[in-house]
């Protein structure tokens, strides 16, 4: 993008560009874009038409599409297969929300009849079935 004198409007739309280049240089779809950077569908179609995106949506997309922040930014910066390696993607959910949804979802199952909980532990193993069991 040429010079500082583009408006924040600009930026948003050269970002989602950026954007839509890097996820079809990865043969990804919205859809699987989404899903790995832990967005809805929706989301990503806005920040791609370069709707307004906060700090910690950007970072989760470049994480998600393997790459550095600036890369966004860096009109000079072509898109890479390599992840950056000091922006590594994260493995399954975030650390810090893990314990939370644990919790919510014991709770919820322990709330349940015998014959729903039964239910509801062969529908989790179903939807987790590498998890390792307790």
């Amino acid at each position: 993008m040429a010079g500082s004198s583009a408006s924040d409007d600009e930026w948003l739309r050269e970002i989602g560009r950026r954007v839509v280049v890097l996820r079809h240089a990865r043969g990804l779809t919205q859809k699987a874009l989404a899903r790995k950077a832990r967005l809805s569908e929706s989301h990503v179609y806005r920040i791609e038409q370069g709707s307004n995106l906060g700090v910690g949506t950007l970072l989760a997309v470049a994480r998600a599409l393997g790459v550095a922040p600036h890369a966004f930014f860096d009109p000079g910066a072509p898109p890479t297969d390599e992840p950056a390696t000091a922006y590594p993607p994260l493995d399954g959910p975030r650390p810090h929300m893990r314990e939370a949804a644990v919790e919510r979802v014991s709770s919820f199952v322990q709330g349940l009849k015998t014959d729903e909980r039964r239910r509801a532990m062969r529908l989790l193993r179903a939807a987790f079935p590498d998890r390792d069991r307790d």
